[in-house]
């Protein structure tokens, strides 16, 4: 029988990314757009991925959500702003079932 893999997964929003992206080669000038939204970064003690010396992220100010470049923070920032979003609820971190319930699965 396979095994269950419980390794958590990184979730990218390329959708929001594509969109971003659709929309400003459509001519559509999303940095006009006022809201909440700004990008940001927090600093990290030493290098992390990509050799990146910080987290792109995209803020409100009350949630911060991580992405994988500056470019990338820009553009969802900016989108949520253009879409009247003003906040996110968060779905919290799913945890991975009860050991018993693994067993049954691996045994």
């Amino acid at each position: 029988m396979g095994t269950i893999n419980f390794e958590r997964k990184r979730y990218q929003p390329i959708a929001a990314y594509m969109l971003a992206e659709r929309l400003k080669s459509d001519g559509v000038e999303l940095w006009e757009a006022e809201g909440p939204w700004r990008p940001g970064g927090r600093t990290l003690p030493r290098r992390g991925r990509q050799n990146l010396g910080l987290i792109p992220l995209v803020t409100n100010g009350r949630t911060e959500v991580m992405v994988d470049t500056m470019e990338h923070a820009a553009d969802v920032a900016q989108l949520l702003n253009w879409c009247g979003v003003h906040d996110l609820n968060p779905v919290a971190d799913l945890t991975p079932p009860p050991v018993e319930l693994r067993e049954a699965h691996e045994g």
